[in-house]
């Protein structure tokens, strides 16, 4: 959508599943360097950018409505792929010690001004172990999402919580939307997951899922990229129509736009 180059996306029948074909997968990071990346951004510079710092307030406290009943106070949380850190920022100011992992500067920059600790990679947390890790819409941009699981086991409590948040590849907006579906975000997002495929992966690296909820406002936003993306007038009206047409669908077949799983480390 912003770079207007055509990547091809292929189906495995196998870990249903889908990928990105990326030939030079050390060439994407000029793909987040983009104005357009939201994620990075810090400061709302106009009226979608602040639509969407509310609508990340509110989904913060919904986020820990989630999780909470896995965290005791004073217990360790890893955000993988942090971003700007409002998650952390967010779960500090409740109590908890808080680490997280960014190698993009400016979305760590934006860390450091909350004075929160960000790794630039996964490989300097030594011998550390955490409570609950957590990837909200990350796991789809790993490159290898079977080995970072595997990592994540290693380094979590017996008792630990895995969050991961993923688009949902078999929902009713990606089957409407199709190659258009502003969620396959590609090159970005180098998986495409469906979430039997995510919970095979997981089970397979020492996961067992627990609990799976929608995260109900991402499907506006989504819808409202994608009607951009079609170049239809008035996207943001459409895409909030077609919003709730999708998540009343989703009532029904439990397809929504994006969720979030709630995985426990399996006992050895």
């Amino acid at each position: 959508m912003v770079s207007k180059e055509v990547f091809d996306i292929y189906w495995d029948p196998e870990r249903l599943v889908a990928s990105t074909d990326v030939k030079h997968i050390s060439d994407l990071k000029a793909y987040y360097d983009s104005s357009a990346y939201i994620s990075h951004q810090s400061e709302p510079k106009n009226v979608i950018n602040i639509l969407y710092t509310w609508a990340r307030e509110f989904m913060l406290r919904n986020k820990f409505k989630l999780i909470k009943k896995y965290l005791p106070k004073h217990k360790r949380i890893l955000d993988i792929g942090c971003g700007t850190g409002s998650f952390l920022d967010f779960m500090k100011k409740k109590g908890y010690e808080v680490l997280g992992v960014e190698n993009n500067k400016i979305a760590k920059a934006a860390c450091l001004k909350k004075d929160l600790k960000v790794l630039v990679s996964e490989s300097d947390l030594d011998a550390q172990k955490f409570d609950l890790i957590s990837l909200w819409h990350v796991l789809e941009h790993l490159e290898r999402p079977e080995q970072n699981l595997s990592k994540y086991s290693e380094i979590l409590h017996d008792d630990g919580t895995l969050v991961v948040a993923v688009p949902n590849f078999e929902s009713h907006d990606r089957l409407y939307y199709q190659g258009d579906w502003a969620a396959l975000d590609v090159p970005r997002h180098l998986w495409h997951f469906t979430p039997q495929g995510l919970k095979k992966l997981a089970q397979e690296n020492g996961f067992e899922c627990v609990e799976q909820h929608p995260l109900v406002l991402d499907i506006f936003y989504i819808c409202f990229l994608s009607e951009k993306h079609r170049k239809k007038l008035f996207p943001l009206l459409r895409g909030v129509l077609k919003g709730i047409y999708f998540t009343l669908r989703s009532l029904f077949t439990k397809q929504h736009s994006s969720c979030v799983f709630i995985f426990k480390k399996q006992a050895p």
